[in-house]
């Protein structure tokens, strides 16, 4: 299958997933995996993001170390990413609308051949 702008919404997918609490990179990555029912996300595109939103604010991270684990960072959610993530829902409501047009136009051009 074609790809396009892979990643044209990765951060909404993370401030999405950080509004269940705060989680490291890899439970991100997994749950993304597992939630998604297609998944164009992978590691670096994730870390990236990752930086990218800490650079904007809408995420904070810390290392954590539990016993002789090595150190994990976790993102937690800001005030500023929870107004990003509400603007995410209303561009891809929006953008939700446009795509079930366009999926039902052409099953209906199928359909219906002229």
């Amino acid at each position: 299958m074609t790809r396009f702008q892979q990643g044209r919404h990765t951060s909404a997918f993370i401030l999405l997933l950080l509004n269940d609490g705060p989680a490291y990179g890899g439970q991100l990555l997994s749950r993304l995996d597992d939630e998604l029912p297609w998944n164009p996300i992978d590691s670096p595109s994730l870390y990236r993001t990752l930086k990218q939103l800490e650079e904007a604010g809408d995420v904070t991270s810390e290392w954590v170390q539990a016993g002789d684990d090595r150190p994990v960072k976790w993102y937690r959610l800001t005030e500023t990413g929870r107004s990003t993530l509400q603007a995410f829902h209303e561009d891809i409501r929006l953008r939700a609308m446009n795509l079930r047009y366009f999926l039902d136009k052409y099953e209906q051009q199928k359909e219906d051949p002229e």
